[in-house]
């Protein structure tokens, strides 16, 4: 079975408006509100192809029942742990004249180490040798930096395959405890190595950083030039057709789900940094965080290069 845990999920609302004038009355042309999060997205996305999953984490508040009532009466299997507070709401903005996106998040409720103790209660309880687990998104607040990491431990514990899709120091403690793949992007990999990483910035030097710091493969998102995948020994670079994009909001979890999918097929590494970037770039030219129909995926896919490093 598949597992995605969303610590801190959301109700994301995206607006969108023809030009933001900071300071004044603003209407917005377009709204839409998605059920959300980075784990959840990964789940969606797993349905898109044609694979099952257990959506896991913590839920507050009315907010969280509305959340959780919206995901089960969508058709998604949901075993969430509730705690005091609010499930926070995030509101994109899209200001189509400047071409810029801007996110506002809200903190989301606290948690206790009695709150992440029965999570990890309900999550091994469930678990069987060989499931997958796909640890993703920001820590709650009150949630310790290493959480991931003993997370990842009690998983590996129970013979669990887990991946890890997180920033700032609890990747980096994460990564300590060998996941079987990060996925950061080049902003979270020039925290996690202490240095800037521009656009320009070797894949295999960085590839090969990221790996000593204790992860078994690692997946670098590259934004709109395509991704990186270090795994079995070996580097390749994959390519993202030219596209007109609309938000990239979700973009990354579709990567590490196309990269995910591939692997549980049986495909090999360099076919799954294929579909990770096909299925990446395809949300990308979604609107929201909604994840791409795989018939799109498919046609992104006979555009996307993949070379060896």
């Amino acid at each position: 079975m598949i597992y995605t845990v969303t610590m801190n999920p959301s109700l994301d609302r995206t607006l969108r408006f023809p030009g933001l004038r900071i300071g004044e009355l603003n209407r917005a042309t377009e709204s839409r509100v998605d059920l959300s999060g980075k784990g959840v997205n990964v789940s969606m996305a797993l349905r898109h192809f044609g694979l099952r999953s257990v959506m896991m984490g913590f839920v507050a508040g009315h907010s969280g029942r509305v959340f959780v009532e919206g995901l089960t009466q969508a058709g998604y299997l949901c075993d969430f742990t509730e705690v005091a507070g609010e499930t926070r709401a995030n509101i994109t903005v899209i200001d189509d004249a400047a071409g810029v996106t801007t996110k506002l998040n809200e903190p989301g409720p606290r948690v206790t180490e009695e709150d992440i103790a029965a999570l990890e209660r309900r999550l091994t309880g469930c678990l069987s040798g060989g499931d997958l687990c796909i640890l993703s998104g920001s820590l709650p607040q009150g949630a310790p930096a290493d959480t991931y990491a003993r997370l990842i431990e009690r998983l590996h514990g129970s013979g669990a395959h887990v991946a890890l899709d997180t920033s700032g120091e609890a990747l980096r403690l994460g990564c300590a405890a060998r996941p079987e793949m990060v996925k950061p992007n080049l902003v979270e990999a020039a925290e996690l190595l202490g240095r800037p990483l521009g656009e320009d910035a070797d894949p295999r030097e960085t590839l090969g950083a990221i790996l000593a710091c204790g992860p078994r493969r690692a997946l670098l998102s590259l934004g709109r030039r395509g991704a990186a995948y270090a795994a079995d020994g070996r580097l390749w670079l994959g390519r993202a057709p030219e596209i007109a994009e609309v938000n990239a909001v979700g973009a990354g979890d579709a990567l590490l789900t196309g990269a995910l999918w591939a692997e549980l097929q049986g495909l090999p590494p360099e076919e799954g940094l294929r579909w990770g970037v096909a299925a990446g770039t395809a949300a990308a030219m979604g609107q929201g965080s909604m994840m791409p129909e795989l018939g799109l995926i498919r046609q992104v896919y006979e555009d996307v290069r993949v070379y060896p490093l």
